[in-house]
This record gives C-alpha cells, sequence and structure tokens, in this order.
C-alpha cells in the first residue's frame, strides 16, 4: 500500500500555509511512498530541499482507501520563512477553507484540524505545534547541552520518537502514552540484566498529563548485518532472563486469544485450518517461556564492529514459548524462509546450540505460524486503538479484508472462499 503524505506547511504568526494554486482551487504539496517509509525524515528532508525550516510537528489523520493511505504531515515551518518553490504561496488557512482544493481529502483534514482553534492540532498529548519546542528544551536540560539537529521519525498524537545531536553525542527521545509506556520500565529492566544489550536511559520522566518522556543514549552498531550473530545472542539473553525471571512489565502472552482471533478472521479454510493446527502444536510443545520481542525487525537489531548486539524497539514484548522471537527474527531477516524448509536454515541452528543445553526437535514451521498469527494481531489491536482515538479512518469491512489476504497469503494458506 502507497502512502500519500500531504504537507501541512505552517507560519503559526500568521496563520498560513504552503499551498499551489490550481485555477480556483488550491493544493498542498504531496509526498507519495511506500507503505514502511517514515514519514517524518522524509517530509524533514523535502522541506529541506526548497529551504523551508521548522520542525515536523505531526502526522495525524491517516485514511485509508482501497490502494492507498493518506496523512496529513504537518510542519511548523519558522518565522519568516522564504520557501525556494516558485510554485509555492503563503495563503491564510482561513483562505483556504473558504475555496474548494483539489483533493478532498486535504479540505476534510485542514478542516478537522482547525476544528479546535485558530491552529491546527488534534486530540492527544502531542497534538498540536508547540511540542517540538518542548521537548527540545526538556531534552536541552537533561543532557546539559543545547541540541545541534534533530530528526522526527514519528510524530503521532499520542506518540513521538525524535533523534538529536548534542554535545555528548545522539540521543533518542520517546514520548509515550498508556499501555506504550511500558517500553520505558521494560528497557531499564532488560538493561539491568544484560547492559551491553539495551539502551541506556538518561531520563525518565511521568508527566502530569500522563505522558511518559523518555531519553536514550545512542546504541552503536549497524542495522541487522548479522543474522547468526543475532540469533545467538537473543539466545543467551533468553536464557539469562530465563534464570532470573520475568521483568513486572511483561506480560505473559495469549496465544490462543490471538489465535482464536484468526482462525475467526480466516473461518473455514485451508489457511485456517494451518493456524489452528500449528497454533495448537506451539501450546503443547514443552519450551521455555522467557522474553519473546515480537517486533524483532533488522532495524531493531544493532551489530557494532565488536560484534556486539544491540535490541531498541521492545515494546511488543511478552513472556512467552522462547523459539517464537527467533521464528519472527527468521521471517524478517530471511524474505525467503518462508518458501524454504525450515529444517534447511541455518539460523534455526545456531539459535538452538546458543543454548547452554541446546534445544532440539523443534517445529518450526508451527512456531512461524505462530509467529506471524501473533504479529498481525498486535498489529490489528494496534489498529483499533488508533481508530478509536481518531487517529486513522478506515472501513471496518475493508481493514478486515486486507488483514486477511495478508494473512492467508504469510502464512501460505488459501484465501477463504468469501474473499
Amino acid at each position: 500500500m502507497k502512502q500519500h503524505l500531504n504537507l501541512l506547511i505552517v507560519d503559526r504568526d500568521r496563520r498560513s500555509a504552503l499551498a499551489a494554486t490550481c485555477g480556483s482551487r488550491w493544493l498542498l504539496p504531496v509526498v507519495t511512498c511506500s507503505e514502511r517509509t517514515r514519514a517524518g525524515p522524509l517530509a524533514a528532508r523535502w522541506c529541506a530541499e526548497r529551504d523551508v525550516t521548522g520542525d515536523v510537528a505531526g502526522q495525524w489523520l491517516g485514511r485509508v482507501t482501497s490502494d492507498a493511505i493518506d496523512w496529513l504531515v504537518v510542519v511548523a515551518a519558522a518565522p519568516d520563512t522564504i520557501v525556494s518553490d516558485a510554485s509555492l504561496e503563503w495563503r491564510s488557512l482561513d483562505a483556504l477553507m473558504s475555496h474548494p482544493p483539489v483533493l478532498e481529502y486535504q479540505q476534510w483534514a485542514l478542516g478537522r484540524t482547525l476544528a479546535h482553534g485558530g491552529l491546527p492540532s488534534v486530540e492527544g498529548p502531542f497534538g498540536n505545534l508547540w511540542w517540538p519546542d518542548q521537548v527540545r528544551a526538556w531534552i536541552g536540560a537533561a543532557v546539559g547541552s543545547r541540541l545541534t539537529s534533530s530528526t522526527p521519525y514519528r510524530a503521532g498524537a499520542h506518540e513521538i520518537v525524535l533523534g538529536a545531536d548534542c554535545a555528548p553525542g545522539r540521543v533518542y527521545f520517546k514520548g509515550l502514552v498508556g499501555e506504550r509506556a511500558t517500553e520505558a520500565r521494560l528497557t531499564q529492566s532488560l538493561a539491568a540484566i544484560a547492559p551491553d544489550s539495551f539502551a541506556r536511559t538518561l531520563a525518565l520522566d511521568q508527566r502530569a498529563d500522563g505522558t511518559v518522556w523518555w531519553l536514550t543514549a545512542a546504541c552503536a552498531g549497524r542495522s541487522g548485518d548479522d543474522a547468526h550473530r543475532t540469533a545467538e545472542t537473543l539466545a543467551r539473553i533468553q536464557e539469562r532472563i530465563l534464570t532470573t525471571g520475568a521483568p513486572l512489565e511483561l506480560a505473559a502472552l495469549d496465544l490462543l486469544a490471538a489465535a482464536g482471533w484468526a482462525c475467526e478472521l480466516l473461518g473455514e479454510s485451508p489457511s485456517g485450518d494451518v493456524v489452528r493446527r500449528h497454533c495448537a502444536r506451539v501450546v503443547s510443545a514443552a519450551m521455555p517461556a522467557t522474553w519473546i520481542p515480537m517486533d524483532l525487525d533488522p532495524t531493531n537489531v544493532l551489530v557494532d564492529d565488536d560484534d556486539r548486539v544491540r535490541f531498541i524497539d521492545v515494546d511488543d514484548s511478552f513472556w512467552g514459548p522462547a523459539p517464537l522471537a527467533m521464528a519472527t527474527l527468521a521471517a524478517r531477516t530471511l524474505p525467503s524462509a518462508r518458501g524454504a524448509r525450515p529444517s534447511d536454515l541455518a539460523i534455526y541452528r545456531t539459535w538452538e546450540t546458543a543454548w547452554s543445553a541446546p534445544l532440539t526437535g523443534l517445529d518450526w514451521a508451527a512456531f512461524e505460524t505462530a509467529a506471524t498469527v501473533v504479529q498481525t494481531w498486535l498489529g490489528w489491536r494496534r489498529l483499533e486503538r488508533h481508530i478509536a482515538r481518531g487517529e486513522v479512518y478506515v472501513d471496518g469491512d475493508l481493514a478486515a479484508e486486507r488483514v486477511c489476504r495478508r494473512l492467508a497469503n504469510a502464512i501460505g494458506g488459501a484465501l477463504p472462499c468469501r474473499l
């Protein structure tokens, strides 16, 4: 699925935005990218290329269609910004609202962001244009240094991820709400067990508005370029955590709930049968229960020049059957894994033999299916939260059909007859 990033670049003092004139209509800049592209860095780069300085303050109001998702990406421009793109001009927000746009989505999104006041905003602790200034000031106070640059990686109304450069080096900020806030405390607990493998917390603040502001030092390393070293380190950390006991922040994985959701979605189909059989095997398998990160993407694993492995973004972590994490890593690291026989994948042998008492006789096909089911289920739950908060607008039947297709394709089964 493509993303269409509709850039609302706002001059806060003049209550105006950059737009192109198309006859009697107006058009905000639109950048198209792939589904997994980070919108924040892309929007920041687009602005820099046109001499627009400012902060990416929001990625709001996602609206899903049959083949794409539209986002309103809001940029708080620096005062008196002079843009080098001659096709764009500053137009007042009131003028934009009083004239028809080229794209209906832009009028809908702009109207929603202006419903709460004179400047664009949405519900949520970070749903405004002022948080970048506040966060930079907080980071500067925490590290005792002025920031020289910053990179927005995520700018939702309820969650912020920001990279910043300062005299002590690169640091990373996350602003988290609700259940997502447990990531900060979990990372601290994991770092106490394996300090060389997790980010070091520099500051952690529970705010009066219920948000958690969390700052960490950068982890050295390259993303996901040594799958076998990662598998070996994963096994050793899992075994160490197994002996220390579950950190308080780790919830037990409810695999039965995930499997039940998937089976209901897939119905009476070959794919549903695969899920039932494989998840039942995983549930009955006598496997050690320990830390299982279920978002073990290569971008969340860093390997440095001394072959030390560090894990970041551990928010989707649970206490559950150890091989589920390894199956996730294999599927994310080796896209061809699904087409190969699990017994042929050397990365699984690396993980099995890294345990002090090597694990043998694992049904990796079952663990791969279960891992895929869990990841899809977690993604569905996130989508439900986004919909409930008004962050994403999507037809429920369309979303369910798309998720069903992806799940069936991922586990190599056939689609339900209704699709």
